[in-house]
């Protein structure tokens, strides 16, 4: 099991049985009231003692309804402070510590630039009232996250399981986040709970347990819990369609364990080749190994050569050795068109459509990181770092074709600064994938060129 579980149901009664199957903490609600669909959300304080007296840590969250449903109306000033005063009478009756943390909910996509100044408002009145009592927690998606921390009234963020919400997967890619929410949703003894990745940096999230010398509980990560989160690399999904098989051992001739479909978070232990150590459930412990083809990274950053064994670079020069081209006429070559299904293809998936960013995004997700996930070769212009001022072979650079204030581009891997040209490897270049010299500032045949950028991840 994970390391971290949520529920919005009693779990006192198998505290024991959690610790002995691995959980190291439970993550339990505060609220005004039950709803007569989740009678046992909120946390009694038989409960909270149960788990404390079991060994393993507890966290606390906030969450009446917390705008669900697009009910903006609950994550107001007004409704902050209200939320935060009963949170505090609980956390007081029930002894919960000073400096250990409460989240509150934000339980929907919201992005709006007036929704997101009302969440403001709503955790600046939270953390007002818990300054200096207890930390602050905000549970949503990366764009409420960011929102509400950079305004300094969260300490931590807590990713919902949703990574299509907005600027989820933007956080992800850095190590801001103290936990994500794993999916799908589990159970256990037919009690529903989430499973929980620990960011790498955040060993107390502001947690709390029973201290080992006394009934009062006290701060932070258990050592087991803070061996995991020190083990833990890259944050990863499954990005293959149809599933990815879970084998014994780094190779096709071990035998399968199970079938991780589309989007199954994991944690990347350490590469063997092509094969990835993966840990599925957070607790350090390796699960099994996968291709590491189909994983997209989404938190680790840009792995370095001697780590993964092959950079984007390394990735465009094999398929220079392949010899890729398009095919004259109505058939596709079927490698361009695995190029393009790596991205939105939102012009289409034939070897005719213009494929420098998608051959590019395929060489960048072969290397385990992720890409920009467009067709369009101007879409990466912002990727990654700026390297203008002292490329290095292999970056990323980007070019506007024709006027500058069109869309049209072209994106390769930088080879060499050849003064007025640069000289790339990139796809579509003669309709094949090639090196060729192109101007920082004018004409090649009939297209102009300008430089944009030179980037790195």
């Amino acid at each position: 099991m994970h390391k971290v579980i949520d529920s919005p149901w009693e779990l006192g009664q198998y505290a024991n049985e959690l610790k002995a199957e691995g959980v190291e903490t439970i993550i339990r609600y505060y609220n005004h009231t039950n709803s007569n669909k989740l009678p046992q959300k909120r946390i009694e304080k038989a409960e909270y003692d149960n788990i404390l007296d079991a060994g393993l840590s507890l966290a606390i969250v906030f969450q009446q309804r917390g705008g669900a449903g697009g009910n903006i109306g609950d994550l107001d000033a007004e409704s902050g402070a209200r939320d935060a005063a009963r949170a505090l009478d609980l956390a007081e009756s029930y002894g919960q510590p000073r400096n250990s943390a409460i989240y509150f909910s934000v339980d929907h996509d919201y992005y709006k630039a007036p929704d997101l100044a009302s969440i403001r408002a709503y955790f600046q009145a939270v953390s007002q009232a818990l300054l200096g009592r207890h930390r602050v927690g905000v549970y949503g998606s990366g764009a409420v996250g960011a929102a509400v921390r950079q305004a300094g009234f969260a300490d931590f963020v807590w990713l919902a399981a949703a990574t299509g919400w907005s600027g989820t997967k933007d956080m992800l890619k850095t190590d801001q986040w103290a936990l994500y929410q794993a999916h799908p949703p589990l159970a256990y003894k037919g009690v529903g709970y989430d499973g929980n990745i620990v960011g790498g940096k955040w060993k107390d999230f502001g947690q709390f347990r029973a201290s080992a010398v006394s009934e009062a509980p006290m701060l932070g990560a258990s050592p087991l819990l803070a061996a995991a989160v020190e083990i833990h690399s890259e944050l990863a999904e499954v990005s293959a369609t149809g599933g990815l098989n879970l084998r014994r051992g780094p190779g096709e001739s071990f035998a399968v364990e199970k079938v991780l479909a589309l989007g199954t978070p994991l944690t990347i232990l350490e590469r063997n080749g092509d094969w990835a150590k993966v840990d599925l459930n957070g607790d350090g412990a390796a699960d099994g190994y996968t291709h590491a083809t189909f994983l997209k990274v989404l938190s680790g950053g840009f792995p370095l050569a001697s780590t993964v064994g092959a950079t984007p670079y390394d990735k465009a020069r094999e398929e220079l050795a392949e010899g890729v081209a398009e095919v004259p006429g109505s058939a596709n070559n079927p490698r361009i068109v695995m190029y393009h299904k790596t991205t939105n293809h939102w012009s289409g998936t034939d070897d005719s459509v213009a494929w420098c960013s998608s051959f590019v995004n395929y060489c960048v997700e072969q290397a385990g990181m992720i890409g920009t996930d467009r067709q369009d070769a101007r879409s990466w212009k912002d990727w990654g770092e700026d390297a203008s001022d002292n490329p290095r072979e292999g970056d990323i650079a980007v070019f506007a074709r024709g006027p500058a204030g069109g869309t049209n581009g072209h994106v390769g891997f930088f080879v060499e600064d050849l003064g007025a040209k640069l000289k790339i490897l990139g796809g579509n270049q003669g309709n094949r994938v090639c090196y060729q010299n192109y101007p920082k500032n004018g004409d090649l045949g009939s297209e102009h060129y300008k430089l944009l950028g030179i980037r790195r991840g």
